[in-house]
Formats: structure tokens, C-alpha cells, sequence
């Protein structure tokens, strides 16, 4: 991946630079062992194994800038944010003069909706007392297994806003679209299982899990399921959902009863999987509560977004648009309790529960499944032996010869 940025000479100089990429174009952090520290990061002594690419620049005025190239790391947790970057540029001998090594810090931070990555920087304007005149910039990720592509071969683009010397502020956007996504495939088994003793005061339980196979393959972009009516939504629970305004300025400050479930999430890209919690969030107008997953893992908090409905007493939930991000399973627990999300109806154990399910891939292609939940503590059917009938069988004959 190849980011460039250019100054026309006449233009404000740089002193800040914001860039949110497309997406589904991500790192992945397990490729890189380890990541540099502090205090290496910020004097430029980052160990080979922390390297993701290079780094060119060109400073001055006139016709003829002078050019610099350098090495990009990747580092630990900077500016508030679980990764940084350290662009390091030699600018020992330049003429008569002596810099040293010009560090450039970037904090790098995952927008939680989305999960697009975003990289902050607060560019050197000066250097040993000499103003610096960026006119270009450009960092190359060329480490191998590093950079991963979307999935989704939609028009994107990346985002970036800049900031000059004068504090004047001004956005960029940049076409991006990758391609062949049509080719991945695009595969997942969803399982689901609930208990069979249920009452009024704790309710049903449900788990569900979705496994995704290992390789190349299109990521998921939507789930959407929808429950049997012996499974409704407890209204009781619902009427306990977390305010939006509350869940906006915090949603680790919501209220108790509004947490419903666990979460445990995981991907190649991280090296710990990110568990969280299912919570029941009222979202204005919506007539039901939204039931959101929180999860966090490794410094990354990522938000899932799933939209309630009830019809004629059938729950559905609507994941509808997922991050562009491989995962390797997803584990949602529902457990009973007396502010449980799923009420009972019935007996379990009677007939089957069947919840059709869709999966949708971020490159379009569909599975669209009955998936049956699993009753655990059902009483196992006895089954008359075959001696005892052929023994009842017998008797009958002889009764009839006697008659």
C-alpha cells in the first residue's frame, strides 16, 4: 500500500495530517513480532522486525527540493491510540550540516463502527532551528503478509484532512477500489443451542456460534436471524435498553439491566480475541431496541450493530453492515436470569426449533440456511425392545388359537 500527499510550492505548509483508510484495508498485527517500544520508537532505534515499509520526502523551496528516504515501524501504543507508527528519515549530511535522524510519530487507531483504520500525525515543521518546507510525503507498506485487501470491490475511498502552519483545515478524498472479489469464496457454519428448563422468572437461554473457514476468502458482511416463536423477546428486558445518549457519550456507562449477554470474537488480524457484551440500546424513533455488541481486545474497541424487530411474536435481529474484517469465529451468549434477553413459550422439548438464518458476504454472495437450535435437558424417548414385542406379538397369537 502506497500513501503519497504533495504540496504545491506557493501553498501553507503542513503541520498536521489525518488519514482514514477504505474500508476493509487493514493490518495485521500478528504479522509483526514484536512491534516497537518506548523508548526505541521515539529516538528511531526501532529493531528490523518491527519495519513495514519506507518512507520518502521532499523538503524546500525552489525547483529543486531536496529528497530524503527513510523506514517506517510499527510501534506499540501512542497518542491514546493501540499502535503508533515511527517514520524514521537520516538527514545526517545535508551540505555543511548535521540533523541527525528526523522521527515522525503517528498514532493509529480503529474507528469502532466501521473498524477503518485511522492515522493521526503531528508533522516537524522545524529541525535543528531550520524550517523544513514539506512539498511531498509518501510511506510504502512493502512488509509481506502485512497489508490485507477489502473484500468488498465497492467504490471506496480513503479520507484525509489536513492541517497547515496557519491552522487553516482542508479534506482530501481518494478513489480506491480493489478487484476479483467476485472470485472468493464465501463460507461459515452458524450453530445454536438453548437449555429446556425455562420458567417466567429466568427465561431462555440461547447460545450461537459461527465458524468461519481457514484461507483466502470474502469476509461477512451481514447475519440476520430470526428466532421460533417458542423464543420471543422478553419485553420486560427490552423496556431496560440503554439510552442512546447515554450509549454515545460511554457505553461501558450504561445501566445494568441493559446488558444482556457475552460476546468473544476472533481474527487473525489481532493477537487476542476481543470479548465484550451484548446490550439492549433505545435508539429514539426505533420501535424496538437495537441489540448492540461491544467488544474490545489488544487496546481496539469495535461496536456491532444489530437492529430488533418483532412481528406476530417472532423476534428477528439484523447485523446488517459488519467491518470489512477477517474473522475467524464469532461466539454470542444469551444466558437466563431474571432480566434475560428470550422469554419461553411452551415446552422445548415438543418440537423442533428451527431459526432461518442468512449470511451475507461482503463481495455479495449469499447463504441462506434453516438452522436448527439444539434443547439441551430434554428426557430421552424410551423405545420398546424388540424381544418385549415379538414377546407381545407371540401372546397374541395364542390367545387367538384359544379363541
Amino acid at each position: 500500500f502506497a500513501f503519497s500527499l504533495a504540496r504545491p510550492e506557493g501553498q501553507q505548509y503542513l503541520s498536521k495530517l489525518s488519514t482514514v483508510l477504505p474500508p476493509g484495508l487493514v493490518g495485521k498485527i500478528t504479522a509483526i513480532k514484536p512491534l516497537c517500544g518506548e523508548p526505541q520508537a521515539a529516538s528511531g532505534e526501532c529493531p528490523a522486525s518491527s519495519e513495514i515499509g519506507t518512507a520518502s520526502v521532499t523538503v524546500g523551496s525552489g525547483s529543486t527540493p531536496l529528497g530524503l528516504t527513510g523506514r517506517a515501524y510499527l510501534t506499540g501504543p501512542y497518542g491514546g491510540q493501540p499502535y503508533g507508527l515511527s517514520v524514521v528519515v537520516p538527514a545526517e549530511k545535508i551540505g555543511p550540516y548535521d540533523y541527525g535522524k528526523i522521527v515522525t510519530r503517528a498514532s493509529v487507531g480503529v474507528e469502532p463502527f466501521s473498524a477503518r483504520i485511522v492515522v493521526s500525525s503531528q508533522l516537524p515543521t522545524v529541525v535543528g532551528g531550520a524550517p523544513i518546507r514539506l512539498r511531498s510525503l509518501s510511506v510504502n507498506v512493502t512488509r509481506p503478509g502485512f497489508m490485507l485487501n477489502p473484500t468488498n470491490c465497492g467504490a471506496l475511498s480513503l479520507e484525509s484532512n489536513l492541517t497547515s502552519t496557519f491552522g487553516t483545515s482542508a479534506g482530501v478524498s481518494t478513489p480506491f477500489q480493489a478487484s476479483g472479489c467476485s472470485s472468493l469464496p464465501f463460507g461459515a457454519k452458524l450453530t445454536a443451542s438453548t437449555k429446556a428448563k425455562t420458567n417466567r422468572t429466568i427465561g431462555a437461554a440461547l447460545k450461537t456460534k459461527i465458524v468461519f473457514p481457514k484461507g483466502l476468502q470474502s469476509n461477512i458482511k451481514s447475519v440476520f436471524v430470526q428466532l421460533p416463536k417458542q423464543l420471543p423477546a422478553r419485553v420486560s428486558t427490552l423496556n431496560l435498553a440503554c439510552r442512546e445518549a447515554t450509549f454515545n457519550a460511554n457505553p461501558f456507562s450504561c445501566p445494568p439491566g441493559s446488558y444482556v449477554g457475552t460476546v468473544v470474537a476472533s481474527t487473525p488480524v489481532l493477537p487476542d480475541k476481543l470479548i465484550g457484551s451484548a446490550v439492549f440500546v433505545s435508539h429514539g424513533g426505533a420501535a424496538f431496541p437495537d441489540l448492540d455488541l461491544l467488544l474490545s481486545g489488544d487496546g481496539v474497541h469495535v461496536i456491532l450493530v444489530g437492529h430488533t424487530n418483532i412481528v406476530k411474536s417472532i423476534t428477528s435481529s439484523d447485523f446488517a453492515s459488519l467491518p470489512d474484517v477477517p474473522v475467524s469465529s464469532v461466539e454470542l451468549k444469551l444466558p437466563q436470569g431474571k432480566k434475560s434477553a428470550l422469554g419461553a413459550v411452551g415446552n422445548l422439548c415438543k418440537k423442533p426449533l428451527l431459526m432461518p438464518t442468512t449470511l451475507t458476504g461482503q463481495n455479495g454472495k449469499v447463504l441462506k440456511r434453516t438452522t436448527r437450535i439444539a434443547v439441551a435437558g430434554c428426557p430421552h424417548k424410551r423405545k420398546r425392545s424388540h424381544h418385549h414385542r415379538r414377546r407381545h406379538s407371540s401372546h397374541k397369537h395364542a390367545a387367538h388359537k384359544r379363541g
